[in-house]
């Protein structure tokens, strides 16, 4: 009796202690999510010439597992943002100074590649003077983007707590050009960069990013500067 009772007790500490080895699993085979994305300014990162524009973009996410390992996790990761909000700079006047005093010509708004205080030119009567941009408020564009094709690879896919690193293409198609006029309504995108992904619950989790994104129209409109961003991305994802 005492060598049952010692042996069922034995097998109940074997057991609870191979349990507490397992390795707890996080998310799940697919995720719906909503996601944000800021960035405060542009410039010449990789491709694209402008400068200084502001974008905010609000929208869903669809990611689907495509493979899995002890040590990473490949998903397929889709997003579409029927909010996508993008600020340009523009000249609004042109000022020249003669004899000592300013004279500011008003102009139609006109968006600009980047905002430059180097001289347009001269004004010429007797004598020539330079003549300086002058910028007015930033104008805004509206949008939307869908990205279809994207990949986002997970490492530790096992914790609680796991590095990321996503890349996806896709397009913008706004009510205007942009970044400016005579570009295109429809522009391409890509984005790729590192995250980290943090699960609140086994099937909750909130994703930081800072990612790289590049837009342009890939010559098909008359003008094509582009636009370079380090874009800061949060999404909330609940898996099933």
């Amino acid at each position: 009796m005492k060598a049952a009772i010692a042996l069922f007790l034995l097998s109940e500490v074997v057991c609870f202690s191979a349990s507490g080895q397992g390795i707890p699993m996080f998310g799940g085979k697919q995720s719906i999510g909503v996601t944000a994305s800021y960035s405060p300014t542009s410039s010449h990162i990789l491709i694209g010439t402008s400068e200084q524009r502001r974008t905010f973009t609000a929208g869903v996410e669809y990611t689907r597992r495509l493979w899995e390992g002890k040590r990473a996790r490949l998903d397929y990761s889709g997003e579409f943002s029927p909010f996508y909000r993008e600020s340009d700079p523009t000249m609004v006047a042109t000022e020249t100074t003669i004899a000592g005093y300013p004279y500011v010509t008003p102009i139609t708004p006109v968006r600009v590649i980047a905002v430059s205080h180097i001289s347009l030119g001269d004004s010429c009567v007797s004598i020539c003077y330079p003549i300086y941009p002058v910028y007015g408020s930033d104008e805004t564009t509206y949008a939307v983007s869908i990205s279809p094709l994207g990949a986002r690879l997970v490492f530790r896919p096992r914790r609680r707590v796991q590095p990321t690193f996503e890349t996806n293409l896709g397009a913008v198609i706004s009510t205007r050009d942009i970044p400016i006029d005579n570009s295109s309504l429809f522009n391409y995108q890509f984005t790729f960069g590192p995250g980290v992904q943090m699960f609140a619950l086994r099937n909750t989790a909130v994703r930081m990013e800072y990612v790289f994104r590049h837009i342009s129209n890939a010559g098909t409109g008359t003008m094509n500067p582009g636009i370079d961003q380090g874009v800061f991305r949060l999404t909330l994802s609940r898996y099933r």
